[in-house]
């Protein structure tokens, strides 16, 4: 499988995990509220204080993303859930969108404790979706870019002719596409972008967050069986 990285400042005002994660008890499953004025601000980056927590807050898409030769996307909840769907659905489907990964072909691993590689893994206090909604969304971001990058090196064009759409990479101009299994290897051999050159999605192209209600995907204890997204 492979993984992919950046560390970064991104982070939001005062939102509650609560106020995000609305509409859980009226749908049974897990619906991110971007249309609650609160939420649409968060989705701004800006300080939140995760910063000021004990080792901070990472963004690493090596660290967090791995992609199986078969397209298979694990993406690791660093917090422990305590069973509102923040750690184990809420934090990856921001990965998974920003990604533009195909929820369906997404499984979450969960993390060990270790502060040093995932950043601060406290779960108390409400924090963990207002202290990882902006590092979480640049994560995916930032693999969306590399996998976009593998794609323009393996076709000769330039990066701005091709866009990841649902779990494949597009060149605009000839149609032709390259799925994320396909493009991993190539993609965890890239370094990570600058945080300047990743681009968030504007909130019109949200696949899931304010538009879908998502069922917790497969879940593991296990390092998922694949190549890494970081080189080895």
């Amino acid at each position: 499988m492979t993984e992919l990285s950046t560390h970064s400042k991104f982070v939001i005002a005062n939102v509650s995990r609560r106020g995000l994660l609305k509409g859980v008890a009226a749908t049974g499953g897990l619906v991110l509220a971007a249309q609650f004025p609160a939420v649409r601000n968060a989705l701004a980056a800006y300080p939140t204080g995760a910063d000021a927590m004990p080792n901070g807050v990472v963004s690493n898409p090596k660290v967090f993303i791995s992609i199986a030769g078969d397209g298979t996307v694990s993406i690791v909840a660093a917090r422990a859930e305590m069973g509102n769907g923040a750690a184990r659905t809420a934090l990856p489907m921001m990965v998974a969108d920003e990604l533009d990964a195909d929820w369906a072909r997404v499984r979450v691993v969960q993390s060990p404790g270790d502060e040093r590689t995932y950043g601060n893994q406290d779960t108390d206090g409400s924090r963990s979706v207002r202290h990882w909604i902006q590092p979480m969304r640049h994560c995916g971001a930032a693999a969306r870019l590399m996998l976009e990058m593998a794609a323009a090196a393996a076709w000769k064009v330039d990066v701005s002719e091709v866009q990841a759409q649902l779990h494949e990479v597009v060149h605009k101009p000839t149609n032709r596409k390259l799925g994320y299994g396909e493009l991993a290897a190539a993609a965890a051999g890239l370094p990570v972008p600058p945080a300047d050159k990743v681009r968030l999605k504007e909130a019109s192209a949200f696949r899931y967050i304010g538009r879908a209600t998502c069922a917790s995907p497969t879940s593991s204890t296990s390092p998922p069986a694949r190549r890494s997204m970081a080189r080895t």
